[in-house]
């Protein structure tokens, strides 16, 4: 089900899903610049002119490290990003990159409908995940890139 900005199926934890509801009732875009310091729990560890770069909230499964980088502006779609939004975007990945040292990782995106990508937030991002390989019970990490809605 979707509820304004947020896709409450692919709400992973009870936690997730009741902010999720919570922020879709008062109709608030957690991504949103404006918003983002009041609504979410990690700090911002990095900005450039475009993006930010924080740790999730909710880290998938079998992660070592789970960032988001997320636009200034409020978009579903790569596409609808300014060009100079997108043209910001690998060099924020490169310095992710560098300054937390990453020998091995992973850049996932969904672009469009949240309801069949599996995305959870309407608000377009990035996720950069590192897999937590020096677990010795070791598994990898599962990022949806698609969903069927439900009916």
């Amino acid at each position: 089900m979707s509820k304004g900005n947020y896709n409450l199926e692919t709400s992973r934890l009870e936690e997730q899903r009741k902010q999720m509801e919570d922020l879709a009732a008062r109709g608030v875009c957690a991504f949103c610049w404006d918003n983002f310091d009041i609504e979410h729990r990690e700090p911002i560890e990095l900005k450039t002119d475009h993006w930010i770069v924080t740790k999730n909230d909710y880290p998938y499964e079998h992660t070592k490290l789970h960032l988001l980088l997320i636009p200034d502006q409020h978009v579903s779609t790569l596409s609808e990003l300014d060009p100079e939004v997108l043209a910001d975007f690998m060099p924020t990945v490169v310095k992710v990159e560098r300054q937390w040292k990453l020998e091995h990782y992973a850049v996932g995106i969904r672009s469009g409908d949240m309801r069949l990508t599996g995305g959870s937030v309407e608000h377009l991002h990035a996720h950069i995940i590192v897999g937590d390989i020096d677990n010795p019970e070791h598994e990898s990490v599962r990022f949806k890139m698609s969903a069927r809605p439900k009916a």
